[in-house]
């Protein structure tokens, strides 16, 4: 996949150190790179089924992070700071999260730093696996976190001698193509599909691109990345997007008029207050950097406070929306028959996405700050969105509690068990104790050719699984629903729920149900979901 790393040792024009320019371009570059091979690594999933998304996954982590960096300073500090914030706000999905992680003990290491050398950087990437390591409750090896961890071994064991970034850089590349080579036999599955992890292939790709930044080589977007927005106010509303605010000490004596005059010109609002060695500035602004820039101009800041206002505006005009009450819930959910029967539950946000398109940490923070309840239930409907819904947890001083669903029929299941009247920790009980009984059915196709599970898989190939693992290979979707159903029920089994996708139609649907209710209690609902034909609950 990757060709084979050269080392290349120059004589002149060696670069020992860099700072924060060129670690800002590093990773605009990486997060580029990976960007316009996203769909390599997507295509790397496990399951041959249409729902991949590692690559994008990760690509989006990291590019908004580069698109907060195209807006901050050059120093160190500004470029780890923008870094970590960016791909914590930004991270999509299991893999992103991961990625965040590692850019934060990366960055956490190299706090305080004015240029990074080569130890610096081994030091700053060992951290960062650390870190990573510890946000995942059940480490696996043979992943991306196998594959950064060798490389972060290999760059401690080499910096001494190699001090030189670029030839530091390839030598790092080619140990995590080593170990991304090894993944399929430290993680049987791998093996079996005949694929190397994503995940690993994802973090090759941002070192490739992040090697490239290095060498002051421009990778361009080869389509452009626009971040979902979920809210939007009516343009004008705000003139001035941030309130800023700082404490300045100084040692000189300055006029209060005289430094109105210098900060006036970064916005609205202003307020300057000067008081013996201290001087505080209020100014609604759409720089606050300049701002802090002229503020250490005058002497050493003590206290920065910036407000995003449009961010305030939207969540207190929701928060007032709804009257305050005992609980909240937050899905996230596609297909519009899935979102109307959320919606009909009573669900106070329903964020789009689910395979393939998974939301960010930021998306969900956004959703969970609009819901004015004491306790907030978020209900993620795919393991691959439940660390951002605990990374959006985190960030967050109100009640919530992520409930990992794995898909919507447990959520809806879950949801239909809550007892208003009944206290909190009995109600996640007994959501828990639902959630045990639900057995779920997804029938989707194969996009290319695989071996699982002992299955010999053809692309166009239809796929059933039970509880995610894949049980049935067959050729038509009806047929393979009907034996999964008559080969998934129990003596316990005591209702059927049929929600059939976007590509079937609802005689199709109604035929499965007619030839299932002859034995058991049979619902039919349009999900309109994409990917999946049927999605079947037996509770």
């Amino acid at each position: 996949m990757f060709r084979e790393s050269r080392l290349t040792i120059k004589e002149e024009g060696t670069l020992k150190n860099i700072e924060g320019k060129i670690l800002k371009n590093m990773i605009i570059t990486g997060a580029n790179y990976l960007y316009n091979n996203r769909s390599e690594v997507d295509k790397l999933n496990v399951f041959p089924v249409p729902d991949g998304d590692t690559g994008t996954n990760m690509a989006h982590t990291l590019l908004y992070a580069a698109k907060e960096l195209e807006k901050t300073g050059d120093t160190i500090r500004e470029v780890l700071e923008t870094i970590s914030k960016g791909t914590l706000m930004g991270a999509k999905g299991n893999s992103g999260v991961i990625l965040s992680q590692i850019f934060r003990g990366f960055t956490r290491e190299l706090k305080g730093l004015k240029k990074i050398t080569t130890c610096d950087f081994a030091k700053g990437l060992k951290a960062g696996v650390e870190t990573a390591y510890k946000a995942v409750m059940r480490p696996v090896e043979g992943t991306i976190l196998t594959v950064a961890r060798e490389t972060a071994e290999e760059a401690i064991n080499i910096c001494r001698e190699v001090q030189e970034f670029e030839d530091f850089l390839e030598i790092l590349i080619s140990k995590a193509e080593q170990s991304l080579k090894n993944t399929p036999n430290l993680l049987p599955i791998l093996k079996e599909a005949g694929v190397v992890d994503s995940g690993g292939t994802g973090f090759v790709y941002v070192l490739r691109g992040m090697l490239e930044g290095l060498k002051g080589n421009k990778i361009e977007l080869q389509e452009v990345f626009e971040d979902k927005k979920e809210l939007k106010l009516p343009e004008g509303e705000l003139k001035y997007l941030y309130c800023t605010e700082i404490l300045v000490k100084t040692n000189k004596s300055y006029s209060e008029a005289l430094l109105k005059e210098r900060f006036k010109i970064f916005g609205d609002s202003l307020v300057v207050v000067a008081e013996d060695d201290l001087l505080k500035v209020h100014v609604h602004t759409n720089n606050p950097g300049l701002v802090l820039e002229e503020g250490v101009k005058i002497g050493e800041l003590i206290k920065v406070k910036i407000d995003n206002m449009k961010f305030q505006h939207e969540t207190i005009i929701e928060e007032n929306k709804k009257p305050n009450k005992k609980y909240g819930i937050l899905v996230v959910a596609t297909g519009d028959g899935v979102k109307e029967i959320f919606k009909n539950l009573g669900c106070d946000v329903i964020i789009d996405g689910g395979q393939t398109m998974n939301p960010s940490t930021n998306e969900i923070l956004r959703g969970i700050e609009k819901i004015n309840a004491e306790h907030i239930l978020v209900f993620p409907n795919n393991k691959n969105i439940v660390m951002a819904c605990e990374q959006a947890k985190k960030l967050t001083d109100k009640k919530v509690e992520v409930i990992p669903t794995r898909n919507f029929n447990e959520a809806i299941a879950a949801i239909l068990a809550l007892d208003l009247e009944k206290g909190f920790d009995e109600n996640i009980k007994d959501i828990e104790e639902v959630l045990k009984g639900v057995k779920t059915i997804e029938v989707t196709f194969a996009i290319r050719k695989s071996k699982i599970n002992g299955f010999d898989i053809k692309e166009g190939d239809i796929l059933g699984f039970v509880n995610e693992k894949l049980e049935m290979v067959g050729k038509d979707y009806n047929e393979v629903a009907k034996n999964l159903i008559m080969n998934s029920v129990t003596p316990e089994t005591s209702l059927v729920t049929i929600y059939y996708g976007k590509d079937v139609t609802r005689e199709e649907a109604e035929t499965l149900r007619d030839f299932v209710s002859d034995q058991l209690d049979v619902e039919v609902h349009y999900g309109g979901q994409p990917l999946y034909y049927y999605v079947i609950s037996l509770e």
